[in-house]
């Protein structure tokens, strides 16, 4: 593998770091995750391949949603958002 590869791999798997979210203002990424530390509903969730109305839906705390996120908002709950590099 070379050193882009292996950083690429890194930064996929968060190691760009993470922020905890208990705010209920629009966070922009990008994300490679949000896991969920307490139950959460969202308001939005955006991103390459990500649909579905998530308003209507309280995710329990231990939830890991993996993906190219580029932006969401919670209505309710806390998150741990990890910052990553997404290639499009």
């Amino acid at each position: 593998m070379s050193i882009e590869s292996n950083l690429a791999t890194e930064y996929s798997m968060g190691n760009a770091g993470f922020q905890l979210v208990t705010s209920t203002a629009l966070t922009t990424g990008p994300f490679v995750a949000i896991t969920t530390i307490a139950v959460t509903t969202f308001t939005s969730i955006t991103g390459n391949g990500i649909s579905g109305s998530w308003s209507t839906v309280a995710i329990p705390a231990g939830i890991t949603l993996p993906g190219p996120i580029q932006s969401f908002q919670i209505s309710s709950g806390q998150v741990v958002a990890f910052n990553g590099v997404i290639s499009s």
